[in-house]
This record gives structure tokens, sequence and C-alpha cells, in this order.
């Protein structure tokens, strides 16, 4: 497999809305552990299995996106031939209810018509696990499949990958049917929602599926071939140590809060794949001499000079003398005044809490305080 025989498909589309805390950007570049965004994660997975050329399809939102990406440097690893292209839908803003993944795409065909790629591999920006593409795209390649579907096994799956599809899988690893997670069963075979498909297959299905269905995307698509019949979808499992689908609000605080426990943390970054992000010219944290600071993640450019515990800080982040965080996820640039008690909640960036303030969420149901509030 030569370096551009492959497109990488960054597919924003396909993330759900996790409420408020999407109201300003899309989840590819919302905060994850104080200094990533999701998109990293997938980005590196590109990066880490040899793919060099991506393409970035952002369905909204489009300034914070760039705004994390910068230079998009820091993901191209191959400077000769490696290239990370944007693509957005402008007819889509316009006509929200068919900007989808699909249109993505035929507004952006050239990635289909003018590239020598052979190969496009996808992947979602909500879904955070460490995967080596190289092999799954060789097995593809040797086994001469049109269409593969990666997926991993969970327990349960009425608490887990509410917006993934459930699979069934053949004894020879053909899928034989797909449904929505309507949260009725247990164990299921999840779809990771990274699917490895041929330009040419792609360019055909497109033609024949997407021309008189104007708000066809890449899900309904891929079951619209499965129920033809007419090529058959070879699935993968990926057995990985970590895997988090990321599709609601409370699995956000969920597991972004477990990652605090080393053992999961190190499934995750204890790995041999490298993390790449976007990296900002910020100090490292400075400790005040009060400060008491337990099982939490500081970002650089931090100010503590209270008592933070069990919590997630991003850049530039300042808490005041006296205040105590406990349990909470805050963005960047927040700024908690002085003698503050705050616990189970998540700030977003730019907000001020004032000297003296004090609130809690349920440790269940945190507290959401939007971007820029004032109290």
């Amino acid at each position: 497999m030569k370096n551009n025989d492959v497109i990488g498909l960054l597919n924003f589309y396909t993330a759900p809305s996790l409420g408020e805390i999407t109201e300003n950007r899309p989840l590819g570049s919302t905060s994850f552990l104080g200094r990533y965004a999701f998109c990293d994660f997938a980005l590196s997975n590109f990066c880490n299995s040899g793919i060099s050329d991506i393409g970035l399809m952002i369905k909204d939102h489009q300034r914070s996106v760039l705004k994390h990406l910068g230079s998009m440097s820091a993901w191209v690893t191959n400077t000769k031939v490696g290239r990370m292209n944007i693509m957005v839908n402008e007819k889509g803003v316009l006509n929200p209810l068919s900007n989808t993944d699909v249109a993505n795409i035929r507004e952006n065909d050239w990635q289909l018509y003018d590239s020598k790629a052979k190969y496009l591999v996808f992947q979602s920006t909500h879904i955070i696990a460490n995967v080596d593409l190289g092999p799954i795209l060789q097995e593809h390649i040797d086994r001469g499949e049109k269409i593969t579907i990666v997926y991993t096994k969970i327990k349960d799956a009425s608490k887990e990958f509410f917006s993934s599809n459930l699979l069934r899988v053949d004894e020879e690893g053909y899928l034989t049917s797909l449904k929505k997670n309507d949260r009725q069963q247990e164990e299921a075979l999840a779809s990771m929602e990274i699917w490895i498909i041929n330009r040419e297959v792609l360019v055909d299905i497109i033609r024949k599926n997407a021309v008189w269905n104007e708000r066809a995307d890449m899900k309904a698509m891929i079951a619209d071939v499965l129920y033809a019949g007419n090529i058959k979808i070879h699935t993968h499992e990926w057995k990985g140590k970590y895997v988090r689908c990321f599709d609601c609000f409370d699995h956000y605080v969920e597991y972004c809060n477990e990652l605090l426990d080393p053992k999961v943390y190190c499934s995750l970054f204890d790995q041999p794949s490298q993390h790449y992000t976007l990296t900002q010219d910020t100090p490292p944290a400075i400790y005040g001499e009060d400060a008491d600071v337990r099982n939490s993640f500081i970002a650089n450019g931090a100010i503590i000079e209270g008592k933070v515990d069990g919590s997630i800080l991003s850049r530039k982040v300042k808490i005041g003398e006296g205040s105590v965080i406990k349990n909470c996820i805050i963005f960047s640039s927040v700024k908690i005044g002085k003698n503050c008690h705050i616990e189970n909640a998540v700030i977003d960036k730019y907000s001020i809490v004032t000297d003296g303030k004090t609130f809690s969420g349920d440790p269940m149901k945190y507290l959401f305080l939007k971007q820029g509030t004032v109290i």
C-alpha cells in the first residue's frame, strides 16, 4: 500500500449533540481533558497509521474547528506529500436539512474524481480509541473487499454507544444486518463508525443513491447497500483496551472523570501511539503557596491558589485564594475568584465566578455554566 493510495476523511457530521456544551462548537473541537479536542484522537490515528492525506468534513461552526487546528501542521507528519483539506458544504448553510456528510462529499467531489487514491477511510470525532488503521486497511486490500466496517464488542448497549448502529455478522465476517441502538439489549456489536470504502465504489454508490435523496447520509447509504445485496460488506472487530462513544452530556462527564483513575488513563495514553494536538505558547501551571491539588488534570497556563480535587482544568484557568473546586470540568480562560466553593459542575470558557460564590450540581447530573457566564 502506497501512502498516496489512501485518503483519510474525518467526519464531523456523525457526532451527536451534547446539548448546551455543543451550542457554540461541534463535538470535534470540544475540550477534552483540558488540552485536547475530540478530533485530535481521530487525526492522531490517521497520522500514526501513515495516512497523511486528510479531508476534514465540517458540518457547522467552522470557526471553532479552524481555531483549534491552527496551521494544521501538528497532524501532518509527512511534510512532502501530506496535507489537510477543509471540506465545507456551502449549500448546507441555506438548507440545513440536506447538509449531510454525503452532500459534503458531493460538494467537494474533487476528492472522488481528481484523486488517484484507491481507498477512503472515514472516522468520526466522537468515538475515542487508539486505532492502528494500517493492519485493518491491509486486510481490506488483501481480501479484495469493497467496504469494511470496524466494530467493537460492548457489554451493555442500553448504557453505551447510544448513537451507533448495532451489527450482526456471519461466520465469515460479513455484515448481515444493522440497526440503530434502541437501548433494548446488553451485549452487542457496536459500529465504531470507521468505514473503509474503495473510492470507485463510493462514486458508484453516491451516483445511484444520493441523486434521488438529497438528505441521504453515509449511515443510510451503507444500510441501502447492505439490503440491496449487491455488495458484501466486510467487518473487522477491534479489540483494543479503551473505546468510548461520547454521545450525551452525562457520558461526557462520566468518561472524562473516569480517566482520573490511573488504570483507565493508562489504557488510553500508555500506548506506543502518539497523541497530537495544537500546542500553545503558555507557561507551566503555577501553584500558590496555599494551593492543594489532588487527583486532577491541570493544563499549562493555569494558576492555582486554592484547592482542586478530582477535577479537570484547561489552559489559562485561574483559581483564587481560599476557593475549593471539587469534581469539576473547567474550560479554558475561566476565572474563579477568592473563597468560592464549586462542586459537580462543567464551566465553559471565558466564564467568571466572582468572590465568595457557592454552587453545586448533583453528582449524577452536573451543573453547566454557559460560555462567558458571569456570576
